[in-house]
């Protein structure tokens, strides 16, 4: 008699088939947990992948960062040595202008002292100038008149 449900007639059909059954699921839920874990691994691999990528571009953003923020540094650095030479030169620059200023105010000086005592000295020349001037002038009338005086005489002999 030909049973519908196996599980009446053969009891070691039926266990051997549950252990088939029960092998395929297991060997189908082997091969499902390899494909499971294949996905997972490659999953895995792409977002280290996407880590190592982001990693990397942090690691570059921040050497830009150093390297960009180094430069101004160098920068500010050398302006601020240019600027330094600049202020100590025009201090230099300041005190020589300086000291020529001071030399030029005494030579001014000395000259005003000199301008000072020509001023001083030249009314009393031209004082001593002006009346040796007129005693000159005095004399040469004196001679004038002494030689008008012996010219007309000179004139009448003749």
């Amino acid at each position: 008699m030909n049973t519908p449900f196996p599980s009446e007639s053969n009891p070691d059909k039926i266990n051997a088939r549950d252990a088939e059954i029960s092998l395929e699921m297991l060997q189908e839920q082997c091969f499902n947990l390899k494909i499971s874990v294949e996905e997972l691994q490659h999953k895995v691999d792409r977002l280290r992948g996407l880590l190592q990528t982001l990693v990397m571009g942090l690691v570059i953003a921040v050497l830009l960062t150093i390297g960009i923020s180094g430069w101004f540094a160098y920068r500010l650095l050398v302006q601020e040595q240019i600027a330094r030479r600049a202020a100590e030169r025009s201090t230099v620059t300041n005190a020589e202008m300086l000291e020529r200023i001071e030399e030029m105010e005494a030579q001014l000086q000395r000259q005003k002292q000199q301008l000072q005592t020509f001023k001083n000295d030249v009314p009393d020349e031209l004082e001593f100038l002006s009346e040796t001037v007129r005693a000159n002038q005095q004399q040469l009338k004196l001679l004038r008149d002494r030689v008008e005086s012996t010219d007309p005489d000179e004139d009448s002999t003749n």
